[in-house]
């Protein structure tokens, strides 16, 4: 063992480099030290092993350049953690081979799914409609949930969202609007006034928003689009639940994946769903009967 090491911690990738890509006598802690302590074409023959570790693919999506993470990428026996996919999207914004790559991978959930798509091309979305019917349906069709009804344009029509809609707007043209006062309505209970209020926080349309909170992953993404801190996000989980009860478990991995969410990603993706909605309200208005709009 210590003779393979040798050959594979070896300065000359042509020695090491057939020990890295086929040795499976190589551990995990092997692997990431040398990663950490050899170039580049050491890290592109690991990133070709018929199976990689997610703590190895961590470490190749961090240091590897370009060819590595391509290379990474396409290999369906390199498992990634959530770090690992987050860092890769982050990383494939002027890079459409990776991100195509990403995007087919068969193992990629449907969250990270929307923040890949959130970042792409317009090329690149096109190509994985084609590539990954699956979940770019799955995606499109939240994102119609949130732009494409004419009650996402004009808003709920009941009497308690036309008062909560009148005070909460009073009070953000006053400048008071905020993730505190949001946490306050949720907290109170007061289901029309957080919505609302968390509507003009996002620029959405209200029954954007109760959609939205209508689903765990949209829910904890507005949170974090806004900076919010955990308790507010918690809250707001809370407030939609069934009974307002969620299960302490589910609330911790709730928690984790909270964290985990990007600030900047997030608001990539809320972004992603305020031009979707213009788009869809761009075609509602073409479709509009004409006295509509004298209303």
């Amino acid at each position: 063992m210590n003779v393979v090491k040798k050959l594979a911690f070896d300065y000359s990738i042509d020695v090491a480099g057939p020990i890295l890509e086929h040795c499976d006598r190589l551990d995990a802690k092997t692997l990431i030290q040398n990663i950490r302590t050899r170039g580049q074409s050491h890290l592109l023959a690991i990133s070709k092993r018929k199976s990689i570790s997610t703590d190895v693919t961590d470490e190749l999506v961090t240091r590897g350049n370009g060819e590595v993470l391509r290379s990474v990428t396409a290999n369906d026996g390199a498992r990634f953690s959530n770090f690992g996919f987050l860092h890769a999207i982050r990383r494939s914004t002027d890079d459409s081979i990776l991100a195509e790559s990403l995007g087919v991978r068969k193992d990629i959930p449907r969250a990270m799914f929307q923040q890949l798509i959130a970042k792409a091309s317009a090329d690149v979305k096109c190509k994985l409609t084609q590539e990954r019917p699956d979940l770019f349906g799955q995606v499109q069709s939240s994102v119609l949930a949130v732009a494409g009804a004419l009650q996402s344009k004009f808003g709920p029509a009941s009497e308690n969202y036309f008062n909560a809609k009148r005070s909460v707007t009073a009070r953000h043209q006053l400048g008071e609007l905020s993730e505190n006062l949001v946490f306050e309505y949720a907290r109170a209970h007061k289901i029309e006034e957080a919505t609302v209020g968390l509507s003009l926080l996002c620029s959405l349309p209200v029954s954007a928003v109760e959609r939205a909170l209508a689903n765990t992953e949209m829910t904890l993404v507005l949170a974090k689009a806004n900076d919010f801190k955990w308790e507010p996000a918690m809250v707001l989980l809370f407030l939609r639940a069934r009974d307002h009860r969620i299960m302490a478990s589910d609330l911790d991995d709730m928690k984790a994946q909270f964290s985990k969410l990007n600030v900047k990603t997030s608001q990539e993706i809320l972004t992603f769903f305020q031009s979707r909605r213009q788009a869809a309200s761009a075609r509602l208005d073409q479709w509009r009967l004409p006295e509509l709009h004298s209303i």
